[in-house]
């Protein structure tokens, strides 16, 4: 199966609501995040899911639910969707990227770079957006990743010209 991702456009607003309710998530908020989601296609299928993040205060970010069409579900496809979206992510501003999940999948995350959080310890911005109180109340467990941007030009990065 090939697989190509895509940065989505406004266009894809109920594309990406129809893969959302069809997973039975919360598809509050798409809209105005729309530019941070990611849309993964099949040459044959088209669309087959999608993955985004809401960027709070330019600093942090939350993940939205990553989801793939019934029928197209694989571990592979999901770990492909998981690596493309972390790379997106690193291009970007986003310093720490958080994310709400039941415990049976936390251990995936662990293997990717992501460590448990107390809900308590979350940044106000993240605590208090829509999508997180949405899932806050579930039997989740907060998790977090630091992002080591690859966009350019990096603060670290002195110019030469100075």
């Amino acid at each position: 199966m090939r697989l190509a991702i895509r940065q989505a456009g406004h266009e894809d607003v109920a594309t990406i609501k129809r893969l959302l309710r069809e997973a039975l998530v919360s598809a509050e908020g798409v809209e105005e995040h729309v530019g941070s989601f990611l849309l993964i296609e099949e040459a044959e299928a088209g669309v087959i899911g999608t993955v985004g993040m809401e960027v709070l205060e330019g600093r942090y970010g939350l993940l939205r639910s990553l989801v793939v069409k019934r029928g197209m579900t694989s571990a592979q496809i999901g770990a492909e969707m998981i690596a493309l979206f972390i790379a997106y992510v690193e291009t970007t501003d986003v310093e720490e990227l958080y994310l709400l999940t039941q415990s049976t999948t936390a251990p995936l995350f662990i293997h990717i770079g992501f460590s448990t959080i107390d809900k308590e310890q979350l940044p106000q911005a993240v605590a208090q957006c829509q999508h997180f109180l949405a899932y806050s109340q579930q039997e989740a467990v907060a998790m977090v990743k630091k992002i080591a941007s690859t966009s350019y030009p990096h603060s670290a990065v002195d110019s030469v010209n100075k």
